[in-house]
């Protein structure tokens, strides 16, 4: 019954932004060929073209040091299997957003989603070189920062699970299906972390009204997804 929960990643893809008349006519060469390096790159990264996406991004960062860039770069990295390196690029891509911070008030929720994902990438980085305890704060802090915050809260739920401390994934999970109630798997793990710690009386699990919500909350949301085989065995095990 008790299965690994993957971590998830922060969404790699760019969001081009539509621009004015004015700014699209100030456009230079060098911004051209970022969005046609960009473009390039998010189809190496969805082909899992690895070793591609990772020179895609050198090559970006050499046009511009961005935080950006710097995050694209550390995500190929990492994906590629080379978790120190994105480890060491990922500082650089915070080091980066740091000297960006906006001073207008209206932007600042941008910026702070943007360096969010990077703490991100930071911590699947560090989990990747068997640094857990450190991987959780990179996630807490991404979780200070996200305008929804239900990503990082998930992979410390995850995380905790993964390491059986079933009582700080429960408090996690919480809080990420409060920030993101549609996150289904994050009701899967909350439903097993009750589950792990209820009382088994004549065969049957002594169900608290959060645990039977939660594994129908995964159903409803996935009723076909990797947990719902699990999710119905222990529905089924639960006292009526």
């Amino acid at each position: 019954m008790r299965r690994s929960i993957p971590i998830l990643a922060a969404a790699f893809f760019l969001s081009l932004c539509v621009m004015s008349a004015a700014q699209q006519a100030s456009n230079n060469a060098g911004e051209q060929n970022s969005e046609t390096l960009t473009a390039a790159y998010n189809q190496a990264m969805q082909a899992k073209e690895w070793p591609h996406a990772i020179a895609l991004a050198q090559q970006l960062v050499e046009l511009k040091a961005t935080s950006l860039n710097l995050k694209f770069l550390a995500n190929a990295q990492l994906y590629s299997g080379s978790a120190d390196v994105a480890y060491a690029t990922y500082d650089r891509a915070l080091a980066a957003a740091e000297k960006e911070k906006p001073a207008d008030d209206q932007a600042i929720v941008k910026w702070k989603d943007g360096l969010s994902q990077i703490y991100v990438g930071k911590g699947n980085a560090l989990l990747k070189l068997k640094r857990a305890a450190e991987a959780i704060e990179a996630y807490n802090q991404s979780t200070e920062l996200a305008s929804n915050a239900g990503l990082a809260y998930f992979n410390v739920c995850a995380v905790l699970y993964n390491n059986g401390d079933t009582h700080g994934s429960e408090a996690a999970c919480r809080k990420c299906v409060q920030a993101d109630p549609a996150r289904a798997n994050a009701w899967f793990v909350l439903a097993s972390d009750l589950f792990a710690d209820a009382p088994v009386v004549d065969g049957k699990v002594t169900a608290l009204p959060e645990m039977r919500e939660a594994l129908e909350k995964y159903l409803a949301l996935a009723p076909d997804g990797p947990h719902a085989a699990d999710t119905k065995a222990m529905l089924n095990m639960v006292a009526k």
